[in-house]
């Protein structure tokens, strides 16, 4: 597996950045509006562990903003081949609203990161969920679109207002279908849980056995609107 290094050359074209080495792709059209919502796709798939279409989903997603009626007002960056210690650097570089985590789960509450070496790193559900605590108000809404990331969805959901974790295995449709529709719906503006729901509403038109994997924990008294 190829594993990208921290090049941050960028060419321009149309109103699509992209890094000459893969690492940051960002979508919207006026990188200089007052209002942006930031949405940080972070990817982690290692040579050790099975191949997933990571790339298919990013542009799902990003041809789904791009319709969407608030598309002006989302900036999508997507950093791959995540390692741990990449986490905080994205945090802290581009202090996202949003953040979205594309890759491996396990039954054992543990995501799957890249080691730098094309292997993975294992990361638990109580340090994912310290690096949340650390990581500052700004973030709204996380969404692990990963198998068996229902622990960390709860752990998460102790210091982020939203978050979407699976309680089982995912395929490669059932990730993207979720995350375009998902967005599309916060791309019209909708309220997190509401275009929550309208994602799974989705989804189970296209898979009615998946309809109950998605799960959102949303802590008391957060505020539903970006």
């Amino acid at each position: 597996m190829q594993e990208y290094g921290p090049q941050t050359n960028t060419v321009h074209s149309g109103d699509m950045y992209v890094t000459q080495g893969g690492d940051i792709n960002v979508t919207g059209r006026s990188a200089a509006r007052e209002r942006k919502i930031r949405v940080l796709m972070l990817a982690a798939n290692p040579g050790s562990t099975e191949r997933l279409a990571i790339d298919e989903e990013a542009r799902q997603v990003t041809e789904r903003l791009r319709l969407a009626h608030d598309r002006d007002v989302f900036e999508l960056i997507t950093c791959w081949a995540v390692r741990p210690m990449d986490l905080l650097q994205y945090l802290n570089q581009h202090n996202p609203q949003i953040v979205h985590f594309s890759g491996h789960g396990n039954r054992a509450g543990e995501v799957y990161l890249s080691a730098g070496d094309g292997t993975d790193r294992r990361v638990s559900a109580a340090r994912i969920g310290e690096l949340f605590r650390t990581a500052g108000e700004q973030i709204r809404v996380v969404v692990l679109n990963a198998c068996h990331s229902a622990a960390q969805a709860a752990e998460i959901g102790r210091h982020v207002d939203h978050v979407v974790g699976m309680n089982a295995s995912v395929t490669d449709e059932v990730a993207t279908i979720f995350a375009a529709s998902f967005y599309s719906a916060l791309g019209f503006g909708r309220p997190v849980p509401q275009a929550f729901d309208q994602a799974v509403a989705v989804l189970g038109m296209h898979d009615p056995a998946s309809h109950t994997i998605p799960q959102l924990v949303s802590r008391p008294n957060a505020k539903e609107h970006l």
